[in-house]
């Protein structure tokens, strides 16, 4: 059943530049520069095409035909990388304005073999298909630690505070924890409160609630 996900996972990524190994040219992309001042955040349709790409913090996400699949966002490069399986798969990328180009897995983006995307509103993966896109992840101390509410800093989520504590494992979501709703992925965090300090990653999965305790 593993294999069978990952061979539908592999159509989702490969049909984000399927018809590039075609014969047909892009001509509207040999005038796209990359700008460095473009953000690549945000949802990015394909142009002629229900498939889709989102960029959220280090995570890349497709969704095409209602199935998701998360990979890796590298903003310096810039490129994304999905991980299926044995299959590692790169993809180059270009953005300018409302106008990104998805290169040919691991070549140098050429913008005659590149398919182009264009900003949308809409992540049809959001909310049905292929879910959510929208995972839980929450921060919690089991005893009062005598020190006051904890800060709790999420990569690329901004912070939230731990103000309470649980003798058990609360539920997701729960009053006086560090709660943030993010897309699936492995996301840094720190915490911090006077002279005491926390780090480390966490990872959230699809339709799943991640819990980090945090202990002195």
């Amino acid at each position: 059943m593993k294999n069978v996900k990952n061979y539908f996972k592999l159509l989702v990524v490969v049909a984000l530049v399927f018809s590039a190994f075609g014969c047909e040219a892009d001509e509207e992309g040999d005038d796209i520069d990359n700008d460095p001042s473009s953000s690549f955040e945000g949802s990015w349709k394909r142009e002629n095409m229900e498939t889709y790409v989102k960029f959220v913090g280090s995570n890349a996400i497709t969704c095409s035909g209602g199935v998701e699949t998360v990979g890796s966002f590298n903003a310096s490069e810039p490129s994304m990388t999905f991980v299926i399986g044995e299959e590692v798969i790169k993809f180059p990328l270009k953005v300018n304005g409302n106008t990104l180009l998805v290169g040919v897995p691991n070549q140098a983006l050429e913008t005659h073999n590149a398919q182009i995307y264009y900003k949308s509103d809409a992540f049809p993966c959001d909310g049905g298909g292929g879910g959510s896109g929208e995972e839980n992840i929450m921060f919690w101390i089991g005893s009062d630690l005598g020190f006051g509410s904890i800060s709790v800093t999420l990569e690329g989520q901004g912070s939230g505070s731990i103000t309470s504590y649980y003798g058990s494992s609360p539920d997701c979501g729960a009053s006086g924890c560090a709660n943030f709703t993010v897309a699936p992925g492995t996301y840094s965090f720190s915490a911090s409160c006077g002279d005491y300090t926390w780090d480390g990653s966490i990872t959230v999965t699809e339709n799943q609630c991640s819990k980090m305790q945090l202990t002195l």
